[in-house]
């Protein structure tokens, strides 16, 4: 197809196609806002934009000028009735589908090729963070789960309307099942996430935690070796009197944040309740787990917090310390929850000690 330049007039078909793909647009973001009024818990229904799937069809169909207006429609409807969204990330949304378009000739190799192009433009710096993240065994981006898959999938969906409806403008018709499953989907992960994640910090909570290290415990019968932490912050309550609850949260998320990141993508980090957390660490020797907890106890000494006190002023808070309790095994039928009780013995004898410390079997035998 002759896309012709970007201020090319656009023929009476090609508008008829562009309206086509407005309408569809815009009605899945209206059913979008509509579902998520009438949601129990409207935290629980995320919004997935599916503009990308239009503005594709568009790229791939329609010349420069007419997908310059679809995206810039879609966008700004948007922006001014859906969540809060960048004002660039729109912007970059609608340069690179028109480049997209320059890019497409209408067959499928230039389509495919169009489209790797408007993923590498929109979601290109995301998805190279989490493939590094995954190469360096690093947790996930927290809420980020299934986020970078979508942007794919429905830029793949992009893809195959604009090539199909080369063939036949019905074709826009088989796309509206696949995009509304793909909201119900990231719906239905958003509840699964809620129900096993802690809300202040985003990490797992205490049931989902004894799931997730039971079965990995499990999985690691054959070298018999895991160890559990137990981190509980100091003087916790102390901090709440004096900098009030929402400071007290926002050090919550910060210690979340360093156990994330000082801790390997299979080990398993929750928060059990206050200010305590566990960690099951599959595959490691006791030397190695105090190791890691020594680590962990630098981290949260060296934090910075900033946040609000309690007359909404703005503070630091630093001088954040740790207590941690090392609990590992050696045998292959120790349960979770035997891990979980040594490892709190042995934070009680940190607190004994003075805080601000690790203790366990190893380092006992040491002192």
């Amino acid at each position: 197809m002759d896309t012709g330049g970007i201020f090319t007039p656009v023929a009476w078909g090609a508008g008829q196609t562009a309206l086509a793909l407005l309408l569809c647009g815009l009605a899945q973001a209206e059913f979008a806002r509509y579902q998520a009024r009438r949601a129990v818990r409207p935290v629980d229904t995320p919004w997935v934009s599916t503009v990308a799937v239009w503005i594709m069809g568009a790229a791939l169909t329609l010349p420069p000028a007419a997908v310059l207006a679809v995206a810039a429609v879609l966008h700004a409807h948007e922006l001014f009735r859906g969540p809060p969204r960048q004002l660039g990330s729109a912007l970059v949304s609608t340069f690179a589908a028109t480049l997209a378009s320059l890019v497409s000739s209408g067959d499928a190799r230039t389509g495919v090729l169009a489209g790797l192009l408007y993923l590498a433009a929109t979601d290109g710096p995301a998805l190279l963070r989490g493939a590094w993240r995954l190469v360096a065994g690093a947790h996930p981006v927290v809420g980020r789960r299934g986020a970078a898959g979508d942007g794919v999938t429905l830029v793949a969906l992009g893809v195959m309307l604009g090539l199909s409806m080369h063939f036949s403008p019905l074709a826009i018709l088989f796309v509206l099942l696949p995009v509304s499953y793909l909201r119900r989907s990231a719906h239905g992960r958003a509840l699964r996430h809620a129900a096993a994640h802690d809300p202040k910090t985003q990490l797992w909570n205490h049931a989902a935690w004894q799931t997730l290290s039971s079965a990995a415990l499990a999985s690691h019968r054959t070298r018999a070796r895991s160890a559990v932490l137990m981190v509980d912050l100091d003087h916790f309550k102390r901090l709440n009197d004096t900098y009030g609850h929402r400071a007290g949260d926002d050090v919550l998320g910060s210690v979340a944040h360093v156990l994330q990141n000082t801790t390997r993508r299979n080990d398993i980090v929750a928060r059990i309740g206050g200010e305590e957390f566990s960690i099951l660490l599959p595959g490691v020797t006791e030397q190695e787990a105090c190791q890691a907890a020594e680590r962990i106890r630098d981290q949260i000494a060296a934090l910075t917090v900033t946040t609000t006190n309690l007359h909404g002023h703005p503070t630091v808070i630093n001088g954040i310390t740790a207590s941690i309790g090392v609990a590992a095994t050696h045998r292959a039928d120790t349960s979770v929850d035997d891990l979980l009780v040594n490892a709190d013995r042995w934070l009680y004898q940190a607190k004994e000690r003075g805080r601000n410390r690790v203790c366990g079997p190893l380092l006992a035998a040491a002192a």
